[in-house]
């Protein structure tokens, strides 16, 4: 059973008030769901959110926790630094927040997180062992999920040096780490190579190893604990299974027996710390097949039930695959036999998970996950994706343009995506327009904490600008106009010089922007800083009298809300007549699209230095209102009640 949600409608003209008292009655009544499902269930709404670009996911399911929600993050194959909680959330050591040049190659333990650490909902790594952490930890084998979970702080670990020497270990790196990276080198194989490492393997094998071998006592004869008897129990149950193992297993068995004859044979005391890491590398990759299949099945969700008989769903698979085979993209010259196989290969091992939870949000393209696998109950969630993608003649354009127009719901967070909404022909009743995830409560906590943090009384003006430098080469969702500030700089600068405007050295074309200063004559009101974290960038917006955000896209983006709710005036483009249709009022920042718009509004900042306006209290209101993380979670509630209609 699900309860109906009705939308208030905001009519115009509304006082302030009356609007904010408007939007927070709606707010209360979406909301519901989470405690009438909780009480009817007898347990909390699920939700699995897949893919993570630029913290979407990460945010969105940390506000929804907060709110009651049950919310699961699937981040697979993908390390990019904006991709990780620690850039949202972690006690980045200040100075040390750059975190090396490679942007996909984060190395979280190159700087102390001051004790943080990742939530375990938050799942990220290659795509196999996400999902094998996924199944343990939704069924409750909580040693099974630990276990993973160790193997994917090392995959991570690994990732980060895979490009740096390999004698390097960065300061920050736990003892527990240091250990398993030292028992995953290099050792001993049938080949001579080095093997594949389950975590899973090593702890069960440390404690077969020792019961196999027992320990050295005083008088050099072998001694067997209580520790050791069990894990010899152990062993000795698993391999009398014999003709049940495969043939994998039996072969793995065998390579371990005779690792274990060639170590007594060369007696204990003599063993190298290689041959030590090539026992825990060849023993028996049975056991962790055989202990996988004791897991108990978990609980299933709406998900399970949303899903249409397999003969019904394999009958939807062909009428997609025939769209997929008549659909004219050229596909870089990939043959439709890979298109086929991609689209039904790929999602498939994510199912069993899938079912855990009652609502799936895939994230930019992995809406193909749950469609693949015939869930009913998915959205897909747009944050730029539906710009430029959807039309492209390749593989990615294919299959978001699909998923995006057979979701049963679609979150729009880009006021600027309006007309592609429209050129896909997605259904009215099924768009949410819905506020980039963000939760003001931070912000606003962070402002609370920090009176001190104010803007200087006298001298220069400062404009910070943290945008990524990238403003001549590739797609334009990507860019961001960069020299569009730095040019009306240099018309400002032609009248007063009382300014100075603040970069941030990062993005593909920092020299391009420098030499353009150059050109300019500029270089002398400019002042460049290294990458920042989160607070570090917070404390710079607290500083300055107006941030700078970007000049290419007509919409506003994580800067800008952040900027706002600081109570920071901010300067960017918008189109004003989407985003007032968009959020149900148009935001007060200072709109600036084009090099004189910008300059325009860098004079007024500089004639009103203090904001004797009140613009960024105002931006600051109108973040919490219609930009609040209730307001966020509350729309998203009233499409999930929708898409679980019967189902509860």
């Amino acid at each position: 059973m699900s309860v109906s949600y009705v939308e208030a409608r905001l009519e115009s003209p509304l006082s302030p008030t009356d609007a904010t008292r408007a939007i927070e009655a709606e707010n209360e009544r979406a909301l519901r769901l989470v405690d009438d499902f909780q009480r009817r269930m007898g347990r909390p709404l699920r939700v699995l959110h897949i893919g993570n670009i630029a913290n979407n996911a990460y945010n969105n399911a940390r506000i929804q926790r907060q709110l009651g929600i049950q919310a699961d993050v699937l981040c697979y194959n993908y390390y990019h630094i904006m991709g990780c909680p620690e850039w949202e959330d972690g006690a980045l050591q200040e100075g040390s927040s750059a975190l090396g040049q490679d942007h996909f190659k984060p190395d979280w333990w190159a700087t102390s997180l001051k004790g943080w650490k990742r939530p375990r909902w938050f799942v990220q790594g290659p795509s196999a062992l996400c999902i094998e952490y996924l199944r343990a930890k939704n069924a409750g084998w909580q040693t099974t999920a630990y276990l993973k979970w160790l193997e994917l702080e090392l995959t991570a670990l690994q990732d980060a040096r895979s490009g740096d020497d390999a004698g390097f270990l960065a300061k920050y790196v736990p003892q527990h780490l240091r250990f398993l990276l030292w028992l995953s080198g290099p050792g001993r194989s049938s080949q001579g190579t080095r093997q594949p490492l389950s975590l899973y393997r090593i702890w069960l094998g440390t404690f077969v190893a020792n019961g196999v071998l027992g320990r050295e006592g005083k008088t050099g004869e072998f001694e067997a604990g209580w520790l050791d008897k069990i894990s010899a129990a152990a062993w000795l149950w698993i391999a009398r299974r014999g003709p049940q193992a495969d043939a994998e297993a039996r072969a793995a068995l065998g390579a371990l027996r005779e690792d274990v004859r060639w170590l007594r044979t060369g007696g204990l005391r003599e063993r190298s710390s290689s041959l030590a890491r090539s026992l825990t590398h060849s023993f028996l990759a049975l056991l962790e097949r055989v202990m996988l299949k004791f897991v108990p099945v978990s609980e299933s969700g709406c998900v399970a039930r949303s899903m249409s008989e397999p003969a019904t769903r394999a009958k939807e698979i062909e009428t997609l695959l025939d769209e997929i085979r008549r659909d004219p993209a050229e596909l870089d010259g990939q043959s439709l036999r890979y298109r086929e196989e991609y689209v039904m290969i790929h999602p498939k091992p994510f199912e069993d998970v899938l079912l855990h939870y009652d609502i799936i949000q895939g994230y930019a393209i992995d809406g193909l996950i749950p469609m693949m696998n015939g869930v009913k109950n998915f959205s897909c969630y747009e944050h730029g994706t539906l710009r430029e993608i959807p039309f492209e003649n390749n593989l990615t354009g294919l299959i978001c343009r699909i998923s995006f127009q057979r979701a049963p719901a679609v979150f729009v967070t880009n006021s600027d995506v309006l007309p592609s909404v429209e050129r896909l022909g997605l259904a009215k009743d099924k768009v949410v327009y819905l506020p980039h995830a963000f939760d003001n409560h931070k912000l606003r906590a962070f402002r609370e904490a920090h009176p001190e943090l104010k803007p200087p009384t006298s001298g220069p003006v400062i404009f910070f600008s943290p945008s990524r430098h990238h403003w001549k080469l590739g797609n334009s969702s990507w860019q961001k106009g960069n020299d569009v500030i730095i040019r009306a700089a240099a018309e400002v600068a032609r009248e007063t010089r009382n300014f100075k405007l603040v970069f941030v050295e990062w993005g593909q074309e920092v020299a391009d922007s420098k030499a353009l200063i150059d050109e300019l004559g500029l270089s002398e009101l400019i002042e460049w800083v290294p990458t920042m974290s989160k607070r570090e960038l917070w404390q710079r917006y607290c500083v300055s009298h107006a941030v700078v955000d970007q000049f290419v896209v007509p919409a506003l983006g994580g800067v800008g809300f952040e900027t706002m709710a600081l109570g920071v005036r901010l300067i960017s483009a918008i189109d004003r007549q989407q985003t007032a249709l968009f959020f149900g009022q148009e935001p007060p920042l200072l709109a600036a699209g084009n090099v004189a718009d910008c300059a325009g509004r860098m004079r007024e900042v500089i004639q009103d230095p203090l904001d004797s306006q009140g613009r960024g209290a105002a931006a600051s209101q109108w973040m919490s209102t219609y930009h609040s993380a209730e307001r966020i979670v509350a729309l998203q509630c009233k499409a999930y009640s929708n898409l679980l209609a019967g189902q509860w």
